[in-house]
């Protein structure tokens, strides 16, 4: 009877194509972890030096921070997101995992150098185990004084199949219109990707 339960437990994932929790201890691979970075787990200090520890929900970063929602950029679940100061930073497997890739689904975005700012180019760059590149500049809007801080919000972009079987991600942030310094930082928040870990 447990057999049998256990058949259509496995086959009823398979087929909604959702990651079991035992796969790995039941020999199945590769195994897929779908992730969900909210940040809001972190410990923050106001004042102090606050990074992403390294292997959060299984990636690490560089340069990025925990950063406290002030009521200018509102985070986009509970009060906490992930800052790169001055706008460079990255997103990567840790080196320790060299059977790992992660698939970049979706994310929440905001360049915040205060009252008034250009408009602000974040380009990105996907680095894959092959050696391959792949680009994308995203636009986060110009805001200016007469808008009321709690009007600005993040903005959410998805990413297509390019973006899959990534060992890391980079990111920098410039003006639109001339490429000079933002002298700010980019704001992610509700970064959602999936983890596959090879054979």
């Amino acid at each position: 009877m447990i057999s049998l339960l256990l058949t259509l437990f496995f086959s009823a994932c398979n087929a909604l194509d959702l990651p079991t929790a035992d796969s790995t201890s039941a020999g199945y691979c590769p195994v897929y972890e779908y992730n969900v970075a909210r940040y809001d787990n972190l410990p923050f200090w106001e004042g102090a030096y606050n990074p992403v520890p390294p292997f959060y929900y299984g990636l690490s970063y560089s340069t990025f921070q925990v950063d406290r929602d002030d009521g200018f950029i509102r985070a986009i679940s509970g009060n906490q997101a992930t800052m790169a100061f001055g706008g460079s930073g990255n997103i990567s497997i840790p080196d320790s995992a060299s059977k790992q890739t992660f698939d970049l689904h979706r994310f929440y975005y905001a360049c915040v150098a205060g009252i008034p700012q250009p408009e602000c180019a974040v380009s990105m760059w996907g680095f894959k185990p092959d050696g391959s590149i792949v680009r994308r500049v995203l636009t986060f809007p110009s805001l200016w004084s007469g808008i009321y801080p709690w009007e600005f919000y993040m903005n959410a972009t998805e990413f297509g199949a390019e973006w899959q079987g990534l060992k890391s991600v980079g990111f920098s942030i410039a003006r639109r219109d001339n490429g000079g310094d933002m002298y700010g930082g980019l704001l992610l928040d509700d970064v959602e990707y999936s983890i596959t870990t090879a054979c």
